[in-house]
C-alpha cells in the first residue's frame, strides 16, 4: 500500500503540495488533462526548479487567459468541480475540501454552509490546486496520508476581511485535533487551503505507522524566512497490508470499595459511551488492600467522557490516562448461513492467507434459545461451518 508523508516543517498551502506531488513524478501533463475538463478559462501550468537554501524544489503557478474574480461562492466552486467531465471519485474528493473549508468558514462567521462566500480561496487558481491535489494523489496511487505537526507563525496577516490574527482562523479551526508548534516568525505558515487539503486527507488521531521510503519531493513556497527552507517535503512510502492501525487511550483506575453489581453496570455504560474494550481484575493495592483494577480501551476522543462516567459513578477519584497504538489485523463481520440459521461471525485475515474466525455472540446466542442447544455447541458449529464457507480473502481494515 503506498501512503505520502507530509513533512510540513516550513508549513503546507496547495501550490507548495501540487509542486512536491510533481516532484514526486506526477506528470504534469496529467494535470493539464484535468484543468481543460473544468469549465474555468484555460490555464497554463509553470512550474520552475527553484533552490531555497540549498534544497531544490519545484515553484508552481498558474496563468489564466482571462483575469479573475477570486471572490466565489461555496455554490459556485461545487457548480464548477459538478460540472467537470471529471470521474466521480476525482470530484467527489476535491468537493470534500471545499466542504471542510466551508463548514470552518462557516463556524468563524455565524452563517449558514451554503451562503459562505469564499474570499482568498475563492480564485480559480485555489480550485486548480485542489483539483490538482487529487489528480495527482490519484495518479501517484496514494492511498493514505499522514502528517507531521503543523508549524504556525505568530503576529498579523492582512487578508479581504481585514487585520486578523495569524493563523487565519478558518486555519486554525480546521487544524483541531492536529499537533501544532508555535514558530517565531511572522508567516502564514499554513494557508486555508493547505489547512483544507490536510484536514480532508489526514486523520490526526493516527500516527504515520512504520514505512519504506520510496521517493521524496520538494514544493517550494512564496514566503522566504530567515534561515529555513520554505518547502514542503512530501516523503512516498509502502507499508504492507497487515500493518494497519490506531491510536488509542488506555484509562485506568483501582477501586477497593465497589460492589461487583455496581462495576457490572458502569462496565455497559462505558461501552455504551463508546468504549472499545472494557477489563477488570483483581489487584493487591497499598496496605494490603484487595481492590478491582479497570481498564479501558477507548478512542482519544472520548477519553474525557469515559473518564467522566468513571468519576461520578464509581467511588474512585481519579483515573489514569495512557496513549498507546494497537496494531490490527484486516477484518469483517459477515453474515453466513448455516445448518442452525443465520449468523454472524467476525473474519480477520492473517498475510498467510489464513483465517481467524470469532461467531459474535449475540447471533449464537439466539440460534441456541431457538433450537435449545448449549451455547459452546453453537459458537462450534458457526465457526466450523464460516470457516467451509468463506474463501481466503483479504478485507479492508476498519478503522
Amino acid at each position: 500500500m503506498k501512503i505520502l508523508y507530509l513533512d510540513c516543517f516550513s508549513g503546507v498551502s496547495g501550490d507548495m503540495l501540487l509542486g512536491a506531488l510533481i516532484d514526486l513524478g506526477c506528470p504534469v501533463s496529467v494535470l493539464k488533462d484535468a484543468f481543460e475538463k473544468l469549465p474555468i478559462p484555460p490555464v497554463r501550468i509553470e512550474v520552475t526548479p527553484v533552490t531555497k537554501q540549498g534544497i531544490s524544489a519545484q515553484d508552481l503557478s498558474f496563468v489564466f487567459d482571462e483575469s479573475d474574480k477570486a471572490h466565489r461562492s461555496y455554490g459556485e466552486i461545487r457548480r464548477i468541480i459538478g460540472q467537470a467531465d471529471l470521474g466521480d471519485g476525482l470530484k467527489k474528493a476535491a468537493l470534500k475540501i471545499f466542504d471542510v473549508l466551508a463548514e470552518a468558514e462557516s463556524k468563524i462567521h455565524g452563517i449558514d454552509k451554503e451562503k459562505v462566500h469564499f474570499h482568498e480561496v475563492g480564485g480559480l487558481d485555489t480550485i486548480c490546486d485542489v483539483v490538482g491535489a487529487v489528480v495527482a494523489r490519484e495518479a501517484l496511487g496514494i492511498e493514505r496520508v499522514y502528517a507531521s505537526p503543523l508549524p504556525l507563525g505568530r503576529g498579523e496577516i492582512e487578508c479581504a476581511h481585514g487585520i486578523l490574527p495569524n493563523p487565519a482562523p478558518a486555519t486554525l479551526e480546521l487544524l483541531k485535533g492536529f499537533e501544532t508548534v508555535r514558530l517565531p516568525y511572522a508567516v502564514e505558515f499554513v494557508t486555508p487551503t493547505g489547512a483544507a487539503i490536510v484536514r480532508s486527507w489526514v486523520d490526526p488521531e493516527k500516527p504515520a505507522p512504520p514505512f519504506r521510503i520510496l521517493a521524496a519531493g520538494y514544493g517550494a513556497g512564496d514566503r522566504e524566512v530567515p534561515g529555513r527552507p520554505n518547502v514542503l517535503r512530501a516523503v512516498m512510502g509502502e507499508i504492507g497490508k497487515e500493518e494497519t492501525g490506531d491510536r488509542v487511550v488506555l484509562l485506568e483506575t483501582d477501586i477497593d470499595d465497589e460492589t461487583p453489581e455496581v462495576l457490572a453496570h458502569v462496565s455497559k455504560m462505558l461501552f455504551d459511551q463508546g468504549a472499545l474494550d472494557v477489563t477488570s481484575h483483581a489487584v493487591m493495592m497499598k496496605k494490603g488492600r484487595v481492590g478491582t483494577r479497570i481498564t479501558i480501551v477507548a478512542p482519544a476522543d472520548r477519553q474525557e467522557i469515559l473518564a467522566d462516567l468513571l468519576l461520578r459513578e464509581t467511588s474512585t477519584l481519579g483515573v489514569r490516562f495512557i496513549p498507546v497504538s494497537r496494531r490490527l489485523l484486516p477484518r469483517e463481520v459477515v453474515e453466513i448461513q448455516t445448518s442452525l440459521g443465520p449468523a454472524k461471525v467476525k473474519v480477520a485475515i492473517l498475510e498467510n492467507g489464513e483465517k481467524k474466525i470469532a461467531p459474535e455472540y449475540e447471533a449464537c446466542a439466539v440460534l441456541a434459545e431457538r433450537h435449545r442447544i448449549p451455547l459452546r455447541r453453537v459458537m462450534e458449529l458457526v465457526k466450523k461451518e464460516a470457516g467451509e464457507a468463506l474463501p481466503s480473502r483479504s478485507f479492508p481494515a476498519k478503522s
